[in-house]
């Protein structure tokens, strides 16, 4: 299949690009990894007339760290890069266990940090992962630059807060507390495969109790959503095998699947539950070895 015809323009700068997007009007889109966009484009799904490519963009393809606020990651880091950097393993443990587990490898050779999250697929590991972490965005358009939680991004299923004009710059992960188990887990046909189920987990445990959770599930709602009634069952309780049954019982209450290719609401639901005990244990364990 073919593309169908549009603009191409490369800018260099992001506030020539964002300015280039509202010039051309709202049928034009940026270009990051196009790993969805090219897919859409050429079923006919998205017909843009304008496509404004941002990798020559300098910057936007780096990570750094900072000792009070943090890794920061460009908006272009590609998911391969995630996989392999040292640092995202060490300060941002669950975004590389999501990383690491997305998709093959030629769609993370591709795939970007900031694409990822514009594209606002409820079944996404990379913005499941960085809602749990806590994660900020660092949004840039025509009236200046914003901060916004990774959490409050989305609408609906490809839909998200950002205006036209506006993008992603970078990612803020800030320092997970002491004593912080992490664990992303997701349940697909294949591992590369796109998950029926997704459930990422940050708990912090202080004398055995549970002083600070984060539950997150994926593929259950028209966005990612987090588990707020499964985390109160964890919170401020001394942890054992039948709280964590109760809290993976509220997290399976909470989600709100469809039927689909991919499984039906009740086999979602029942995913849900087996999945969200799963990663809970996994974490409590990380955070009884020492966690972050």
């Amino acid at each position: 299949m073919r593309l169908p015809q549009f603009e191409y323009l490369s800018p260099t700068s992001l506030d020539q690009a964002c300015a280039l997007l509202v010039s051309r009007g709202r049928s034009a889109v940026a270009l990051a990894g196009g790993t969805d966009l090219l897919v859409k484009m050429k079923h006919r799904r998205a017909v843009p007339s304008c496509l404004v490519n941002l990798k020559k963009i300098a910057g936007l393809d780096r990570i750094a760290y900072d000792e009070r606020q943090g890794l920061s990651i460009g908006s272009l880091v590609t998911t391969q890069t995630l996989k392999a950097s040292t640092l995202v393993k060490r300060h941002a443990r669950l975004f590389h266990q999501a990383a690491s587990i997305q998709s093959s490898i030629q769609i993370r050779n591709s795939a970007t940090v900031g694409g990822n999250i514009g594209n606002a697929s409820p079944a996404g590991d990379g913005p499941l992962a960085l809602m749990v972490a806590d994660a900020r965005a660092i949004l840039r358009g025509g009236s200046g630059t914003r901060q916004m939680a990774v959490a409050d991004l989305f609408l609906a299923p490809g839909k998200t807060v950002l205006q036209h004009g506006e993008l992603i710059e970078a990612i803020v992960v800030p320092l997970l507390a002491p004593k912080t188990g992490v664990a992303y887990f997701k349940h697909a046909l294949r591992r590369t495969d796109i998950a029926i189920v997704s459930t990422a987990v940050a708990l912090t445990l202080v004398d055995g109790v549970c002083t600070c959770v984060r539950i997150g599930l994926g593929s259950v709602g028209p966005t990612i959503m987090r588990a707020h009634a499964a985390e109160k069952v964890l919170m401020d309780r001394q942890v054992d095998d039948a709280l964590v049954d109760a809290a993976a019982d509220a997290a399976a209450a909470e989600a709100t699947p469809i039927d689909d290719i991919r499984g039906s609401a009740r086999y979602r639901k029942q995913a849900v539950r087996e999945i969200t005990r799963a990663a809970v244990l996994a974490a409590l364990q990380d955070a009884r070895m020492g966690g972050t």
